[in-house]
């Protein structure tokens, strides 16, 4: 049986009582301090118990994981550009799939370390969590991708201008009133991510690790945006939903929470068309 967990966010406005509140969260923010790994941006929040280190997904930025790392205030936090994205812009581009893993080894630094990644960023947390390092203590994903499964979206054509692909992935995430908004300078840049994004895509075509060999603590969490959580696996499923539960179902250790209240893009094979 997998065992499950519903999470649903506090409604806008709630306070916790004093008791409950933790003594944590009422410290001076301390900005960031930022380093250099790889040639990669990497923002480290000092604070408490071993540092959770976050790790963002495709057309994102560790800026991106920044209320994340609000809510875990007074934890050692930290977050990075993974390469080709935000100030990692210019690092080397990745030349295969195992770059972005010793990134992100790198940013571990061989300390002890909880690794969360949210889509792009979950595989390679599960891809390092399968190389056995004794640093990862645990691992939480956040609706990682299986873009190899047959039943995953293809990624963008050959005939896609990666920067068409990209502002359409944005538009699609943010509006197009938002997108709109952005000063022409941000909106080419973030064009200019496009063909680091597809790259990526056309690299997980591959399999590139074994979650049955992961043998640390491991979370995996997936919105209810699309569907109510079944009892069981069921191949039906959104594309979203059997990936967590493909993982979920290979990793002995493994916990699937339910998110009642975050909005995901899901995966669509149209996404990549531009209109």
């Amino acid at each position: 049986a997998i065992r499950s967990w519903s999470y649903q966010a506090p409604a806008r406005g709630y306070t916790p009582r004093t008791r409950c509140a933790s003594s944590l969260s009422l410290r001076r923010v301390v900005p960031p301090a930022l380093e250099r790994h790889r040639g990669l941006a990497v923002y480290r929040h000092t604070g408490e118990g071993p540092q959770i280190v976050l790790v963002h997904g495709a057309m994102d930025r560790g800026a991106g994981m920044l209320r994340v790392a609000r809510q875990l205030r007074g934890r050692s936090i930290v977050r990075y550009d993974r390469r080709g994205y935000g100030r990692s812009v210019d690092a080397a581009p990745v030349q295969r799939f195992s770059d972005q893993v010793e990134d992100l080894r790198a940013v571990l630094g061989g300390r002890p370390s909880i690794v969360c990644g949210h889509s792009y960023g979950g595989v390679v947390a599960l891809a390092l969590a399968s190389t056995g390092p004794a640093e990862v203590l645990g691992v939480v994903t956040y609706e990682a991708p299986r873009a190899w499964e047959p039943w995953w979206p293809d990624p963008p054509a050959l005939d896609v201008e990666p920067a068409d692909a990209a502002e359409v992935f944005l538009r699609r995430m943010i509006g197009d009133g938002a997108w709109e908004a952005l000063p022409y300078p941000t909106r080419e840049a973030r064009r200019a991510e496009g063909s680091t994004m597809v790259a990526e895509l056309r690299e997980q075509q591959t399999q590139r690790y074994d979650p049955t060999v992961i043998r640390v603590p491991l979370v995996v969490g997936v919105t209810l945006v699309n569907a109510p959580p079944p009892a069981a696996y069921e191949p039906e499923l959104p594309t979203s939903f059997e990936a967590v539960y493909a993982v979920v179902a290979a990793v002995n250790e493994a916990l699937l929470v339910y998110s009642a209240s975050l909005k995901v893009l899901p995966p669509d094979e149209k996404l990549w068309t531009p209109c």
